[in-house]
């Protein structure tokens, strides 16, 4: 029976003194496999963090877009408030009157101007 070293109990057995230990000898030290394995996890950790620094990037231009676009958005209420306010006076029959009488010196006709068509 073959047993490793690493499995032999800790406390009270000599491996050398039993007679069907056989030491085995080390594997050997792939260099290439162990540096290749090395390069890859190196690169998927440099692609991820650039990854994550990217995202992050996007997440602060986003927030900068938003802010920009909330504050057009306020812009563009207030424009829209104050055209519908303007839109409403326009509307209004009597200040219309005013207009024409105060800006434009206009009158109602005068029996003269009128023309009766048939």
């Amino acid at each position: 029976m073959k047993r490793a070293k690493s499995s032999a109990p800790v406390l009270g057995i000599r491996l050398e003194s039993d007679p069907g230990f056989e030491q085995r000898a080390p594997a050997p030290v792939r260099i290439g496999t162990w540096l290749a394995s090395a390069i890859v996890l190196g690169a998927v950790f440099v692609l991820c963090a650039v990854f994550y620094v990217w995202l992050y990037v996007q997440h602060v231009e986003n927030g900068y877009h938003l802010s920009k676009m909330c504050e057009e958005c306020e812009l563009l209420s207030t424009a829209q408030r104050k055209l519908t306010l303007d839109w409403a006076q326009f509307q209004d029959p009597q200040w219309l009157a005013e207009i024409g009488r105060d800006r434009f010196g206009l009158a109602p006709p005068g029996p003269d101007q009128k023309v009766v068509m048939r």
